[in-house]
């Protein structure tokens, strides 16, 4: 085996799938990289079971087709400090000779027969949806999963298609972030799986690089996405999701209107007088406004107001500002509604017909 390309295009490729093989394995070959270069591509690949990446690298100069595996934090190491614009990778037995200008290098590669095998693209029949569609949905649900794992298919992402919408719910059973589309999606339903956070957000990264439309299709055990440059193979998560349409409340009749990005500056500027012990603020909701409230005896008060549209009850409820912050966050710019009940009951933040926050408050008798 041997090719050349420039530095940056390997470089590229190494830095999407650096993700895939930073974790901590018991199996060396889960922290390498397989090259598998044939008559006019090369092809680069890594996994850790759980997710698989392949990833074409263009353009390449083929001398000679073949296949190596290197472990991939030597050789992403390598080349940030490489001098040159072009390098080249040549396999002599079981050493990978890597030369140029700048030096010459010997790197010992592993057996790729056991390199475990990745699906190689998505078969025709599945999803199709718009990259940067893709990305604003994944952005506006993966915070949300549970970093714990209390109840393991938390950790992931429902995924769901059905009459030709897609839709993404995550929780952590204190929030909930549920997102849809339906403008850019287009292929056959229905399909559902729960695809671990570390997929979602490989499957992120993938689109990011991508223009046009990635394909989609959830199997038995996996779910499958493809671009022009990459496909991505993700073990689904086994168990029963949490019946999230009952966990969106019905009957919030308090409704206020205001700035997202407004409304995520007082946030910030309160919380700054929080502790990691305290995390709190309060919400007060008066007749055209908002005021966000904070109590820190070992700190300090903070009282910011804002303007905004409410013609409701007054209201006093508590949140952890993290968890208001994050959904504003997703949500970017433009107006957000918001949705109360009682001091006791979760709320709801709603962005257009599309994406719906439920957050659980804190009961402020029990912080006082």
């Amino acid at each position: 085996m041997k090719f050349s390309c420039q530095r940056a295009v390997l470089t590229e490729g190494l830095q999407l799938v650096s993700h895939v093989t930073a974790g901590t394995t018991t199996k060396p070959i889960l922290q390498a990289v397989k090259i598998e270069v044939s008559e006019n591509k090369a092809v680069l690949e890594a996994t850790d079971l759980e997710v698989g990446v392949r990833y074409l690298l263009e353009p390449v100069e083929v001398q000679e087709k073949g296949t190596v595996v290197l472990q991939e934090g030597r050789l992403a190491e390598l080349l940030r400090e490489w001098p040159e614009e072009r390098v080249c990778l040549e396999l002599k037995g079981t050493m990978c000779h890597i030369s140029g200008r700048g030096g010459a290098f010997k790197m010992v590669g592993y057996d790729p027969k056991e390199f475990p095998t990745i699906p190689a693209g998505v078969e025709k029949g599945a999803m199709e949806i718009e990259a940067g569609e893709l990305v604003e949905m994944i952005r506006k649900v993966a915070f949300a999963c549970a970093s714990e794992r209390v109840r393991h298919t938390m950790t992931g992402v429902l995924f769901q298609v059905e009459a030709g919408i897609l839709r993404m719910v995550a929780t952590d059973g204190r929030r909930l972030a549920s997102v849809r589309e339906k403008k850019g999606v287009s292929g056959r339903g229905p399909m559902e799986g729960i695809v671990p956070r570390k997929g979602i957000e490989q499957l992120a990264r993938i689109a990011e690089r991508q223009e046009g439309k990635i394909r989609l299709k959830i199997e038995e055990t996996h779910l499958l996405a493809g671009s022009d440059k990459a496909t991505l193979c993700a073990q689904l998560i086994e168990g029963q999701y949490p019946n999230y349409k009952e966990a969106i409340p019905a009957n919030n009749d308090k409704r206020v209107e205001v700035d997202a990005e407004i409304l995520a500056g007082a946030i910030r500027r309160a919380s700054i007088l929080t502790t990691e012990e305290r995390r709190l603020v309060r919400l007060g909701l008066r007749k055209e406004r908002i005021s966000v409230e904070v109590e820190t005896p070992e700190v300090g008060e903070a009282k910011v107001d804002i303007d905004a549209n409410y013609e409701g009850e007054n209201l006093e409820i508590g949140f952890n500002p993290d968890f208001l912050l994050d959904a504003l966050k997703a949500i970017g710019k433009g107006t957000v509604h918001l949705e109360f009940k009682e001091a006791t009951s979760s709320a709801v933040i709603k962005s257009g017909q599309d994406f719906i926050y439920v957050v659980m408050p804190i009961r402020l008798t029990e912080t006082s």
